[in-house]
């Protein structure tokens, strides 16, 4: 992590660009707001000042022409309370967050996409006039980024709404939303008839785990050739009255971390592992880390990530293992003590990609350029970073290391990238994490979808209801962070979803990695049924409820549209 000066200089730069910026905005811009808002349906239009929606926004009053709308809608009370909700509620935005943003190529895409819905007053699409208003209204410090302040500061007199275009996108979000729900309810149904129909010792099982705790940790710092930080080493260290070493060593795991992560963001899943006999390595990807994401908001990258990073990270780890099996081969402190014949990866979001690439999956360029640029604004906003590969050539299975023996990837990304032949290419045992709760890598698209895309017989889908895209990650909420995740967006309860991280990561490795079968009973339907709270529920599938969901697809002659479809 970062010095303790390190956010002071942050915020010192940032509130510099800030006032830059946003001077040039208002300079850019026209010396008036919107004041009308046109809205258009075919050959129809409507004229409603936005001073009325402002009103109704902030006292909830309907002017008469809204009341003549609202009837003419038959919009219910409900229906409005939401709408005044939509309008008024503030995101705790950075204006150097949302304008750097907006100029990196997929901000450049947003604007576009929104474009075909939100115009100017002679219909045509303005993404300076748009980005002016996101920006403003980010930037303001008393309203601060409301829909309602981003259509008060477009800088013309008319804001023009294309309703059509508009429902067009929200019918196919909607649709999205529907499928994926319908995904959901299937899989937990499964999930509770396989653990009504097995049940287990639960007690027995976590005092297993308990008992597994019988090392200390040896934290040691490895300069690995390539990479520009050293990677952390977890290394299980052997105590005094308890278990040894493995004869062959410790077995092996490495974590890759999202973007504008570290290689201290899961730092206690690292330490849990290390602590029952499991070394860790933690990688910081620095193409993709904190810094690349400070380096974009003060306008130092134009790039969210260069499209290198794709190939750099499962390489990363690649050279990550070359240094580790010297080490360990030769006279040093690591000689010995690492397993480099059982080695897993684990990975979240773009980690996730991460693990899947080197693990096996390979891209599929045709199906990758079939979908990108996507043409209307998409319930995945992965997608937007997983089209800029359609630029590199294909490395083919190049990124692939045959020493992994085992995936985990929480969040990942990859649908378009990888594709269903791209999925199919990997051997190992993978477990994907999926939350329901998760905007910017959605569970259907991103991790049920491709579940059923994997071949490898041993494969597990552990989807954590409520939890988002941000729940897992221990980092998250630390003050030195140069972009901050609103609470709301992390969960409440972020320690019970790391808790879920640490025994399922534990069970999973050590059956994969060790061929601990003790441990097989925790990859249960039933497991998951018994530990999980209200907070976030948790649903499981593992090969035998997969074969549940198989024979359920075969006696329903009329299922409702296809959600999850098993091979």
């Amino acid at each position: 992590m970062l010095s303790l000066q390190t956010p002071r200089r942050w915020q010192r730069r940032a509130a510099a660009f800030i006032l830059g910026l946003v001077g040039a905005v208002v300079a850019a811009a026209p010396g008036h707001a919107a004041e009308e808002l046109i809205v258009s349906f075919g050959i129809l239009q409507r004229a409603i000042p936005i001073a009325d929606l402002e009103r109704f926004a902030t006292t909830g009053e309907l002017t008469s022409q809204l009341r003549i709308y609202s009837r003419q809608l038959q919009l219910s009370d409900e229906q409005l309370d939401q709408i005044r909700e939509v309008l008024s509620t503030p995101a705790t935005l950075s204006p150097v967050a949302v304008a750097q943003f907006l100029y990196t190529e997929q901000g450049v895409l947003l604007l576009e996409q929104i474009g075909r819905v939100v115009q100017t007053p002679a219909r045509q699409a303005n993404m300076q006039a748009l980005r002016a208003a996101l920006i403003l209204a980010a930037a303001d410090p008393d309203t601060g980024f409301t829909l309602i302040n981003v259509l008060r500061q477009y800088p013309t007199q008319t804001m023009h709404i294309d309703l059509g275009q508009g429902l067009a996108i929200a019918q196919e979000i909607n649709q999205a939303i529907l499928q994926s729900e319908a995904a959901f309810a299937e899989m937990r149904a499964i999930a509770l008839a396989e653990a009504a129909a097995n049940p287990i010792d639960v007690e027995a099982l976590l005092q297993l785990v308990e008992s597994e705790r019988q090392y200390g940790i040896d934290p040691i710092q490895v300069v690995v050739p390539g990479l520009r930080r050293p990677v952390q080493l977890y290394l299980p260290e052997v105590l005094p009255g308890q278990r040894g070493m493995p004869i062959q060593g410790f077995p092996l795991v490495v974590i890759s971390h999202g973007l504008g992560g570290t290689s201290a963001s899961f730092t206690y899943l690292a330490e849990y592992l290390a602590e029952r006999g499991i070394a860790v390595v933690a990688i910081e990807h620095t193409g993709s880390n904190d810094q690349q994401l400070f380096a974009l908001m003060t306008g130092q990258s134009g790039a969210v990530v260069q499209d290198e990073e794709f190939l750099r990270r499962p390489r990363e780890v690649s050279f990550t293992l070359n240094t580790l099996t010297s080490l360990n081969t030769r006279s040093s402190p690591l000689q010995g003590r690492l397993d480099l014949n059982r080695v897993g990866v684990l990975g979240q979001s773009f980690g996730g990609y991460t693990a899947l690439a080197v693990g096996g999956a390979t891209f599929d360029a045709e199906g990758l350029a079939e979908v990108c640029p996507p043409g209307t604004l998409t319930f995945n906003p992965s997608l937007l970073l997983q089209c800029q590969v359609v630029r590199l050539s294909n490395p083919g299975n190049s990124l692939s290391d045959p020493r992994i023996r085992s995936i985990f990837a929480i969040n990942p990304i990859g649908s378009a990238l990888f594709g269903d032949t791209g999925f199919g290419q990997i051997a190992v045992p993978v477990m994907l994490v999926a939350s329901t709760g998760d905007t910017v890598a959605p569970a259907f698209p991103e991790q049920l979808q491709p579940f059923t895309w994997l071949t490898t017989p041993n494969r597990y889908l552990l989807m954590i209801d409520q939890g988002t895209h941000f729940s897992t990650i221990g980092d998250i909420a630390l003050g030195d962070q140069p972009l901050t995740i609103p609470p709301e967006l992390i969960g409440p309860r972020p320690d019970l979803v790391w808790a879920y991280m640490q025994v399922f990561g534990l069970a999973y490795f050590k059956l994969t990695l060790a061929g601990d079968q003790r441990f097989e009973p925790f990859l249960t339907p039933a497991f998951a049924a018994a530990i999980q709270n209200d907070t976030y529920p948790l649903s499981l599938i593992n090969p035998s409820a997969l074969g549940l969901l198989a024979e359920d697809r075969a006696d329903n002659l009329n299922p409702a549209p296809p959600a999850l479809l098993v091979p």
